[in-house]
């Protein structure tokens, strides 16, 4: 059995995996935010928001649904990017817009417009 020194322990870990590993971590978080806030809709919008229980409801999953897509494909795009920039900038753009696109989606179908 051979012991692994600190630095060739140190060189089996890539930035660009690194990278990848954070967007996909990034995604994940970011469904997750959503989904919780769709269960949270679920569970509170009918008693708190008599008016607006349907419209919340459907908003929030289209939400969900935009998130999930978005992070999908930042997921993809981290997977096929070769340099680290390229992983970060794709793979959080992506996710940034997702996610300024879920909540746009959102508040256009509780407005109602």
């Amino acid at each position: 059995m051979t012991a692994v020194t600190e630095e060739q322990d140190r060189k089996t870990v890539s930035r660009l995996g690194t990278a990848r590993a954070l967007v996909l971590l990034a995604a994940v978080l970011a469904f997750a935010a959503s989904a919780l806030l769709c269960l949270a809709v679920l569970v509170l919008g009918p008693g708190a928001l008599k008016g607006l229980a349907g419209s919340a409801i459907l908003g929030t999953a289209a939400c969900c649904v935009v998130v999930l897509a978005a992070g999908i494909a930042a997921s993809l795009l981290a997977v096929r990017a070769r340099t680290v920039r390229a992983v970060l900038a794709r793979g959080f753009g992506v996710l940034v817009g997702g996610g300024v696109l879920g909540l746009a989606v959102l508040l256009l179908l509780v407005s109602g417009t």
